[in-house]
């Protein structure tokens, strides 16, 4: 049989379906048949279980005579491709309340001057007369509240009722209201996809309103609550996961009973424990920070750890008001946090519990004098040491600096300067000397004290810093770039006044403190010419430090990496065993309860600080210690370092034996140019320093690079 053309083919096609759809549309009786209804249009966008992200938007909102919510929502993914499909149990939640103030709940303080204080519209009954605002509407708990539009809109109804549980407010309309909404649905493979999203507005108006009590932006609990990792805040299921949605439910006239259990589990009591927002985060990070575990990384008393100046929040500086006592009791609750006479054997006085009618800016220190103006500590980080010069001698032998510690404009004289020995050798205040070379610093900790101090006529003081004492010609005969820092320590007599030290019969200041002053390192070519900017690579910045531990980093005396780094650097084992050199300090401690992934590492090394390509792999590159020969503290005649080339140690500092590192591993680097291994024992890592090889060449960043690097190490270790 002769195949038809393709062309005649598909014209026979089309000619017999022209003519079946002309004898469908004939009725029995030969008459037309009539059209048929539309179908309805197909959904717009992508459905919820393709998704990858979700971002909410209430674009509306009303209340009904009767109290009863409605909103008005978009949903779309990071693209704004709509996204249709959610569903009654996708919305976890849905908060409402209003802008009021503390005289519709009875918290004022000051009279006459009540605060603006968020009222939840769905409160809870906690018993025995505590309340909190937590009973939110759940979608799991209807069935037909959500209306999926099929584009990307929705409209909601909630089933449940404006209820305050007998507290004196109800709704208003003219007053700023709002709504969290929190959803929580299944997207692409089978990921949980959380938005939380919020909605202000004026229902008399129906007019938007801007947030109203905006304090810290959720942005700064995040620099420490880094979203994906294990202590990412995501409370209640991990639906919840901005400051913003908690401040909905937990307001300030917030309480609970709270039991009190002895060390075996027993109920021995309770405690009224306060439930608001602020009153937990300053009990939390409080108590956090004390505990053994350690987890907090600064003293809840430094207030501008989260209550930081941002121009974008008018209201930033609103803890300086002291108008809320509550604020005051949630670290100042026990015999060490108030004056003994306020203390009244288990709690304080009751006359003593309006902290405020004291405590303002007309009486006693309020909050901003008692934790910065007239504290001590928190005066010492304003003081700022300065290095003007830097000379070395003709002969090498010695070298000498002038630095001033400015007050302001006023120069600290040496006399109020702590002169004290310090318990473990030296002196409580120094200098610190070292330089750089290679990358790296290239000594050992050099701590020059007080006794090598002058005061100047001009107020400024002066270091003489000889060799013998301090390893002053190994640092010029090698060409280093010198390095100059500090770990001072100024005298106060309290409430922040400098003062000269005085030291009684016992070696102890007399009613004084002494806390560390904040330095800056600086650096000097040999000739004495200042070195602008620091001739180490920096891995990370301090600021990533700060985002977390403000100024509370151990020995607090640094604003750069170079400051810990001068100290922790590769020249330095840890009392022979393991490494003192800083990545390897700084990864150890980052693994706390599961808290902080260390393995994300652009936290802290931001977009390229991580790579192994800027880490020199060649001779030149300073060899980092991991322990001395005898396991012992480093001593020349008796011992030598164990040392590990410089790509590999970056890697070791994490991938630790026995988890972290296996003999197949050591023999992959040793392939590879790396120097770590000199018995087949893993445990003793290093070489002995006099056999370290004459040329090394690492090559591990040419399969190892940023990309491989990253997803090697992404959502290593934890649930996310």
């Amino acid at each position: 049989m002769m195949m038809m053309k393709q062309s005649a083919l598909w014209r026979a096609m089309a000619f017999a379906g022209i003519g079946a759809f002309a004898l469908a549309g004939c009725g029995s009786d030969g008459s037309d048949g009539s059209d048929g209804e539309d179908g309805k249009p197909g959904p717009v966008g992508i459905a919820i279980g393709q998704a990858t992200s979700v971002q909410a938007t209430v674009n509306s909102a009303s209340v009904s005579e009767d109290g009863f919510l409605t909103l008005n929502f978009s949903l779309a993914n990071a693209n704004g491709v709509a996204v249709y499909g959610l569903t009654n149990a996708d919305i976890g939640a849905v908060s409402f309340g209003r802008l009021g103030n503390e005289d519709e709940v009875g918290t004022t303080d000051i009279e006459g001057e009540p605060r603006d204080i968020w009222l939840s519209y769905f409160n809870k009954d906690k018993g025995d007369g505590h309340f909190t605002g937590s009973s939110y509407f759940k979608g799991s708990s209807c069935e037909d509240c959500l209306t999926d539009n099929q584009d990307g809109t929705y409209s909601l109804t909630l089933n449940m009722a404006i209820d305050t549980l007998g507290y004196d407010y109800g709704y208003q309309a003219d007053a700023t209201n709002g709504i969290y909404l929190g959803v929580k649905a299944t997207g692409a493979a089978g990921a949980t996809l959380v938005e939380n999203s919020f909605y202000y507005w004026q229902p008399s108006s129906d007019t938007a309103q801007p947030r109203p009590k905006e304090l810290i932006a959720d942005t700064t609990c995040q620099s420490c609550h880094r979203p994906g990792h294990d202590g990412a805040l995501s409370m209640h299921g991990g639906k919840h996961v901005t400051l913003e949605s908690c401040t909905f439910c937990h307001a300030d006239y917030n309480s609970y009973n709270k039991d009190i259990e002895d060390a075996d589990g027993n109920v021995t009591g309770t405690m009224v424990f306060d439930g608001s927002i602020k009153g937990m985060a300053h009990d939390i990070h409080s108590h956090s920070f004390f505990a053994d575990d350690g987890i907090y990384p600064q003293n809840a008393s430094n207030c501008q750890t989260c209550h930081q100046a941002d121009e974008a929040l008018p209201l930033a500086d609103h803890w300086k008001a002291d108008k809320d006592s509550a604020t005051c009791l949630n670290c100042h609750n026990s015999a060490y946090g108030v004056p003994s006479w306020h203390w009244g054997g288990e709690a304080i006085k009751p006359e003593y519990t309006n902290c405020v009618s004291c405590h303002n800016a007309d009486g006693a220190r309020g909050a901003e004098a008692g934790h910065y103006t007239q504290n001590d500590s928190a005066r010492s980080t304003t003081l700022n040491v300065v290095f003007d010069e830097m000379t070395v001698a003709a002969d090498s032998l010695s070298i000498t600096t002038t630095f001033k510690i400015l007050d302001g404009e006023d120069l600290v004289p040496l006399t109020q300067v702590d002169p004290r020995p310090y318990k473990y050798g030296g002196f409580n205040s120094a200098i610190v000397l070292n330089g750089v070379l290679g990358d790296d610093f290239l000594v050992n900790y050099q701590k020059v004290g007080f006794d090598n101090f002058t005061q100047l006529s001009d107020g400024r003081i002066q270091a003489v810093i000889n060799d013998g004492a301090f390893k002053v010609k190994e640092l010029v005969d090698a060409g280093a770039t010198i390095a100059l820092s500090s770990q001072l320590h100024v005298c106060f007599e309290g409430k922040g006044v400098r003062a000269d030290c005085v030291v009684d019969g016992e070696g102890n200041l007399d009613g004084q403190d002494a806390p560390y002053l904040v330095s800056d390192t600086y650096f000097f070519a040999q000739d004495g010419s200042a070195v602008a900017e620091s001739p180490r690579v920096q891995h990370a910045e301090m600021s990533a430090c700060q985002d977390c531990h403000t100024t509370a980093i151990t020995h607090r005396y640094t604003n750069d990496i170079d400051g810990c780094a001068s100290c922790h650097n590769g020249t330095r084992d840890k009392k022979g065993t393991g490494s003192s050199n800083l990545a390897y300090i700084v990864h150890s401690k980052h693994y706390i309860g599961d808290f902080f992934k260390k393995t994300d590492c652009a936290t802290c090394h931001g977009d390229n600080g991580y790579s192994l390509s800027i880490i020199a792999n060649t001779t030149d590159a300073q060899p980092v210690a991991f322990g001395t020969t005898d396991g012992q503290r480093f001593d020349p005649a008796t011992n030598e370092q164990l040392v590990v080339s410089p790509q590999t140690a970056a890697c070791v500092s994490c991938h630790m034996p026995p988890y972290g590192l296996s003999a197949s591993t050591v023999a992959h680097i040793e392939g590879m140019g790396g120097v770590i291994d000199h018995d087949g024992d893993i445990n003793t890592i290093g070489v002995p320093a006099s056999q370290y090889p004459a040329q090394v060449n690492e090559s591990c960043a040419t399969c190892h690079s940023d990309s491989q690097l990253l997803e090697a190490h992404a959502n290593w270790g934890t649930g996310h």
